[in-house]
């Protein structure tokens, strides 16, 4: 088991970062963590991308042509926006997935892991003679770190979004996997006046949907992708001169940063000991949807997805260890100092 490693960090009375090597200056610019409101109604999230299935193996990391033990095995649904929902439906949403599928055997399985999770798979459409996505991935059993082997889907046509879908919901989550898709329906989404959430890296083949998109929440490699080395600040700015208005990059053990109109923000890893980072990024976004469904700040939804992502770590797969709402918080008010007691 690895142990996640955390930036360590305190809070003043106004919930302001600082930085322990320097606790005279705040380490990025503050904003007041308000405490979340409770809503009677659950959060209506829709995503739109990718969904698979996953075989995931658990084993030592060795040179290749040699033979090694496999400690786990399991075969689960995966993808990028379908992980994100199954997290929204175990924090408590309604969560609606648009995507396709072929008419294989695989889809089935795809399907049934769905449903087993209440996330709503009717605006999946299937395509017979189409074939599904999925991976092979191995999971290094001292680390956790991840290496996909992925066979992409093949045969299947965009058909359309149903606007009524998108008009309903409180956020819109996408990935970038299918680019006819993504576009249809971050487009829809401005129209109707729908924030929307994605999980991509910017890049100029892009550029034409993210343009509508909300909030871009990018992986730590975007930092190289993008040739901004280790200066987070940047690359923020990149991201918001394409068009979001909030900017956020994940950064594994050392926390996340974020950017909107507000301000800046930084927060800390929580430390976990991992098991799998398989799908941790596809939770960070869905519990962030899930904040913003609620009403949250930036800064708010951040520590809420960093929290749900570290738990989930702790579990293989990249959706067993997903938490409900009540162990999210009971592990926000255990481990943050930013005000999680009144949450429920």
């Amino acid at each position: 088991m690895a142990k996640c490693a955390a930036i360590p960090a305190y809070c003043d009375h106004n919930l302001r970062i600082f930085c322990l090597t320097c606790p005279d200056e705040p380490a990025i610019m503050s904003a007041t963590m308000e405490t979340p409101t409770v809503q009677s109604q659950p959060p209506r999230i829709v995503g739109a991308g990718i969904c698979c299935l996953d075989h995931i193996v658990v084993a030592a990391t060795i040179p290749w042509g040699d033979t090694a033990q496999v400690r786990e095995y399991c075969v689960q649904g995966g993808g990028l926006v379908a992980t994100a929902l199954v997290a929204c439906a175990r924090l408590g949403a309604q969560t609606e997935l648009l995507s396709m599928l072929g008419g294989d055997a695989i889809a089935d399985q795809i399907l049934d892991g769905l449903e087993d999770e209440h996330v709503s798979a009717v605006h999946v459409s299937r395509h017979p003679g189409g074939a599904s996505p999925f991976s092979f991935i191995h999971v290094d059993e001292k680390t956790g770190e991840r290496t996909i082997f992925h066979r992409r889907a093949a045969g299947l046509e965009w058909r359309g979004a149903d606007r009524d879908i998108i008009a309903r919901a409180q956020v819109v989550l996408v990935d970038d996997y299918y680019p006819e898709l993504v576009r249809d329906v971050t487009r829809a989404a401005r129209e109707c006046g729908v924030p929307t959430v994605a999980d991509t890296t910017p890049t100029a083949a892009n550029a034409d949907w993210i343009r509508n998109v909300d909030v871009l929440i990018a992986p730590r490699h975007y930092l190289r992708a993008g040739g901004f080395g280790d200066d987070a600040d940047k690359a923020l700015d990149a991201i918001h001169a394409m068009g979001p208005t909030t900017a956020v990059i994940t950064l594994g053990a050392d926390g996340w940063a974020a950017s909107d109109a507000n301000g800046r923000y930084r927060g800390t890893a929580f430390a976990v000991n991992v098991a799998d980072t398989v799908g941790a990024g596809d939770v960070f976004h869905g519990a962030y949807a899930f904040g913003m469904a609620k009403g949250w700040t930036t800064p708010r939804c951040a520590e809420f997805a960093s929290a749900v992502a570290a738990i989930k770590c702790t579990r293989v797969g990249g959706r067993t260890g997903i938490p409900t709402l009540s162990q999210a918080l009971e592990f926000l008010r255990a481990h943050s100092p930013n005000g999680w007691a009144n949450v429920g």
